[in-house]
């Protein structure tokens, strides 16, 4: 029998444990409830958050089961840092997904002036690299491109040319590596370029977690990674992304706002979309991850297994917004019970 993938929920199940606890005696070791009304409202809204993440948890698992190979997801609730993996702590391949942590290194060389967004850079045929549908055709003659040229091509449409150019720019795999370190993402290794990995450098992909890739993204929607004009430069181009719109897209509501970045192995090896998802009414945006490796599925079931995950993740927070809307606001100054994390096997 197949092991079932291992889920962790972070949220506010322990401290609604401990707020029953304590209100379960009054001072004198008697029973009774001693607490006063808040307690219960605060206790009564994270023990119903407590459970759309553990519904959530079980339905995204038993989404993951239909894959029948290696799957990592992760959903963080940007604004409030709650989130749900499935087996978000393994690293896979990240294929084209490793243009977004590129990206972020691209940008934070902006920020320190050794690069510029304007700055032309030459591109010889000898470099141009095979990649996404109709991206060979932008490279039939030597040419200039700026530095925001190559990341809107790299991100945007996935172009190996651009990434492998950019790659090179910002000191080559390891200062991207040592880029992601310095944020605190201990996960994310980026070991080859993309020319590297296809002539030879298979055995050591360019590998990640759900996990980390989530909170990359989490840290970036909040202002924690880039200063606001980078910031701004990379989620336009995530957003305007032309690949994947079948993916963590695919299945939203018409209109949803999603900034993204997709990878894709040989012959459906792999298919993989991590991206922020704009809820509406103002209820937050979602961190999400999504790989999916060694399945049995094809590609295009594939995509709609990320499809239904996101459709999933976004479901259960906008119905979980409309439920916890209703609990009274805590009065200025009292604070809520922090969230506590839990592994369910």
């Amino acid at each position: 029998m197949r092991k079932r993938p291992s889920v962790v929920v972070v949220g506010a199940a322990v401290a609604v444990l401990l707020v029953n606890g304590l209100s379960a005696c009054s001072p004198d070791g008697s029973a009774g409830d001693s607490r006063p009304p808040l307690a219960s409202n605060t206790a009564q809204t994270q023990r119903r958050e407590s459970v759309v993440e553990a519904k959530l948890a079980e339905h995204l698992r038993t989404l993951c089961d239909r894959a029948e190979g290696s799957v990592g997801v992760a959903v963080i609730h940007v604004e409030t840092g709650r989130a749900v993996e499935i087996q978000g702590a393994t690293p896979l391949p990240l294929y084209s997904v490793f243009k977004l942590p590129l990206a972020v290194s691209v940008l934070k060389d902006v920020e320190e002036n050794r690069l510029r967004l304007d700055q032309k850079v030459s591109v010889m045929p000898a470099e141009v690299l095979p990649g996404w549908k109709g991206n060979t055709d932008l490279w039939g003659k030597p040419s200039e491109r700026t530095v925001a040229e190559l990341m809107e091509l790299s991100v945007s449409r996935s172009d190996n040319t651009s990434s492998d150019k950019l790659l090179q720019l910002v000191g080559g795999p390891e200062v991207v590596t040592r880029r992601m370190r310095a944020l605190g993402l201990q996960n994310i290794d980026i070991r080859s370029s993309v020319r590297e990995f296809a002539t030879g450098r298979r055995e050591h992909p360019n590998t990640g977690t759900a996990s980390d890739i989530a909170q990359l993204l989490a840290r970036l929607q909040k202002g924690e990674v880039l200063q606001p004009q980078q910031q701004a430069v990379l989620l336009g181009f995530m957003e305007h992304a032309t690949t994947g719109l079948r993916r963590l897209r695919g299945d939203l509501p018409a209109g949803t706002p999603v900034a993204d970045k997709t990878g894709t192995g040989e012959a459906g090896s792999a298919t993989n979309d991590v991206g922020l998802i704009t809820l509406p009414g103002g209820k937050g945006h979602l961190a999400m991850a999504v790989f999916i490796s060694g399945s049995k599925l094809s590609e295009e079931a594939q995509e709609k297994l990320i499809a239904e995950l996101a459709r999933a993740a976004y479901d259960a927070h906008v119905s979980e917004a409309a439920q916890i809307k209703q609990e009274p606001s805590l009065p200025s100054g009292t604070q809520r019970f922090s969230p506590t994390r839990q592994v369910v096997m």
